[in-house]
């Protein structure tokens, strides 16, 4: 995929798209706050500037990479195990954040969630997780999903979508879809 630079913010690429990203302006108020599951230069440095960014994150190599845009929540990867079990939706997924560190850092409100993360997919780490513990978010505000184009993101929006008895959309790039709030 290819890279495009705009104003120093990167898109594509392991990148959220531009059309996310311009998405995300039209249906959400300057100042708003974004809950983003996993962090980038396309979304955490296009959107940091203009919304109050919190960023999970999973990768030291990105923890607090775009200070100026976000606040960070680090998180360390939980291996799926006997205690800790993958979602039947996703056997593919290994782990996800580790519970202990993202639940109680979550910030009280939000206005819209960014699922693109955990990153490291090609360590098995998925999106499942997200799905396994969907009671714990607020599911009402708009969610926005990157990387629809690999199976197992795909199969993530279209479960919150029945979860949640909304429809998805997804947008003219191919990779983001969108499931608005109530």
């Amino acid at each position: 995929m290819q890279y495009v630079l705009r104003n120093h913010i990167q898109y594509g690429g392991v990148s959220v798209s531009e059309a996310a990203v311009e998405f995300i302006k039209t249906i959400l108020e300057e100042g708003k706050i974004i809950l983003e599951l996993g962090s980038g230069p396309g979304s955490t440095v296009g959107l940091g500037k203009i919304y109050k960014l919190y960023s999970v994150e999973n990768q030291p190599e990105w923890y607090d990479r775009f200070p100026e845009s976000a606040t960070y929540i680090k998180c360390r990867s939980k291996m799926y195990d006997d205690e800790y079990t993958v979602p039947s939706e996703f056997p593919n997924d290994r782990g996800w954040y580790h519970p202990d560190d993202i639940f109680p850092n979550l910030p009280s409100n939000y206005d819209l969630m960014l699922i693109d993360g955990p990153g490291g997919w090609s360590h098995g780490w998925g999106r499942g997780g997200f799905f396994k513990h969907i009671d714990k978010f607020n599911t009402d505000v708009p969610m926005v999903f990157d990387d629809i184009q690999r199976p197992d993101e795909l199969v993530l929006m279209k479960e919150v979508s029945k979860y949640v008895g909304r429809e998805y959309v997804i947008l003219e790039d191919s990779v983001t879809g969108v499931i608005l709030g109530k």
